[in-house]
């Protein structure tokens, strides 16, 4: 019986020696594994640029409709558009909210945010990390990065993986390929078979189901800092016209971790300040030509665009030639305030003396709102005369009172 509790002592005494030895070590351990790759969720908010956006959030298995901004957005949630477009915006976990990642959503696009994930505590190396499957349709990913940690966000698609660093990027998707296409940074590419590829700034990948992935050209981007990372002198002509003080002006600034253009004035009389960029590039070997220019309308004083629809807060005229040798322009408004006076002509939606009246586009009031142009080449086709230069664009705000900003201006040709 003694024997028995002396057996017994030991055993006891053994087990917790070993037991102290393992929480001596593993304690540790435990606390530099939680410090260095734990992980918190990042902050995710859905801007509604042309509602209204079918949503079916996490754990919920109908999709509603959603025709306002939207905070708050967890992971699995998923976002589709028809005839409609949003972006969701995604920022650090932490107080100050750094801005890591935008993604553009475009019309007939169905996106998942799998998931979005950031390092618990300082120290760790981990990179924020976003996690979005694109089932079919066309984004836009924007990555600057918070500058002291590094970003990557893989797409999935069913044709295989792209994984982005700090970037500029468009993903677009059908039933038989993705076409992943780097604007500035790298992507990397994982198909269905082979290895992974590289892809720099200016290159397209396009991957099939089941095929090797195909190295391609990017579509030439006619526009000098268009992003505004240069000074605004670098490629652009700034110009001012008002008929009494205070003059407008437009600047570089920063929104939201980007760098765009700002057009301001706070009067009570016509004024127009612009900014030019002459181009003249040949353009008869164009199969298409897309602008692309991201936009946000804070203030407007005068209903739409005036009384002749030609004082817009946000203009974009592009200047070319024709077959003949004829100067013509292509003219795209933008304006967020609706003409709701009783006056029995409200402000047309067309500019009565411009060349070309194209309707006026409405634009959510203080939200980045992304403009895709459909292909150019036939619009400018006027009576038959294809173009043969485009000389020009010019972006410009004009009216009494207007904040306006543009950013990530693009004037893409793929020949």
């Amino acid at each position: 019986m003694r024997r028995n509790r002396e057996q017994l002592a030991w055993v006891i005494l053994l087990a917790s020696f070993f037991v102290c030895i393992g929480l001596t070590v593993a304690t540790p351990l435990i606390i530099r594994w939680f410090i260095f790759y734990s992980t918190v969720g990042q902050q995710a908010t859905l801007e509604v640029q042309q509602a209204p956006l079918s949503v079916t959030w996490a754990g919920r298995g109908q999709p509603v409709s959603v025709a306002e901004d939207r905070g708050e957005v967890p992971e699995r949630t998923i976002v589709a558009t028809n005839s409609t477009s949003g972006r969701l915006v995604i920022r650090t976990p932490q107080s100050d909210g750094a801005f890591i990642a935008a993604v553009q959503i475009y019309e007939g696009t169905e996106v998942r945010l799998a998931s979005a994930r950031s390092p618990r505590f300082p120290a760790s190396r981990l990179p924020h990390k976003i996690a979005l499957e694109v089932q079919a349709g066309r984004v836009r990913i924007g990555v600057p990065g918070d500058g002291g940690r590094s970003t990557l966000v893989e797409v999935c698609t069913p044709q295989g993986m792209v994984i982005l660093t700090e970037g500029e990027y468009e993903v677009k998707v059908n039933d038989t390929t993705v076409e992943a296409t780097v604007r500035d940074g790298q992507a990397t590419v994982i198909g269905d078979a082979g290895p992974p590829v590289l892809f720099g700034p200016t290159e397209r990948a396009v991957v099939g189901d089941g095929q090797s992935i195909e190295r391609q050209a990017a579509p030439r981007n006619l526009i000098v800092n268009g992003d505004f990372q240069a000074p605004l002198e670098d490629g652009w002509i700034k110009s001012n016209e008002q008929e009494e003080a205070p003059p407008g002006s437009v600047d570089i600034v920063t929104d939201g971790g980007w760098r765009v253009a700002d057009f301001y004035r706070d009067g009570r009389d016509h004024s127009e300040v612009s900014i030019r960029q002459k181009i003249n590039y040949d353009v008869r070997d164009f199969t298409s030509l897309e602008l692309h220019l991201a936009l946000k309308i804070k203030e407007q004083s005068i209903p739409v665009c005036g009384t002749l629809g030609s004082e817009c807060p946000i203009m974009v005229r592009i200047e070319y030639k024709d077959a003949h040798g004829a100067v013509r322009e292509w003219l795209q408004g933008f304006y967020w305030l609706p003409d709701t006076g009783a006056s029995e002509e409200p402000n047309p939606l067309v500019c009565k003396t411009c060349s070309t009246r194209n309707p006026h586009i409405k634009v959510p009031q203080d939200t980045w709102y992304a403009y895709l142009s459909p292909n150019l080449i036939p619009l400018l086709s006027q009576d038959g005369r294809a173009p043969t230069t485009i000389r020009a664009i010019t972006i410009y705000a004009s009216g009494h009172a207007y904040h306006a900003m543009i950013a990530d201006v693009e004037l893409t040709g793929q020949e």
